[in-house]
């Protein structure tokens, strides 16, 4: 049985936020990493190439594991992100 310590504290604590703002970060990460992982259409005119592609899924991978685990600076930075769009 898991102690309320355990289930009070998560990765939202790590980052310093609330619960509710921590999983609206961990969306914004997955929806990152699930777009990079789009595939790169040949007959399209892109300049990345595929060894690009492959290593911005990678970074994207990073990014949700970061969030997951509740590194303060990758949460900090998706909501300072999040409000500089929002303006």
């Amino acid at each position: 049985m898991r102690s309320v310590e355990q289930v009070t504290r998560g990765p939202w604590d790590r980052a310093g936020v609330d619960r509710e703002t921590w999983y609206a970060v961990h969306m914004m990460a997955v929806a990152i990493r699930e777009t990079a992982r789009l595939p790169i259409h040949p007959e399209d005119k892109n300049q990345a190439l595929p060894s690009d592609h492959e290593r911005l899924g990678q970074y994207a991978d990073q990014l949700v594991s970061a969030v997951e685990d509740g590194d303060p600076e990758t949460v900090a930075m998706l909501l300072r992100g999040q409000a500089r769009s929002a303006s």
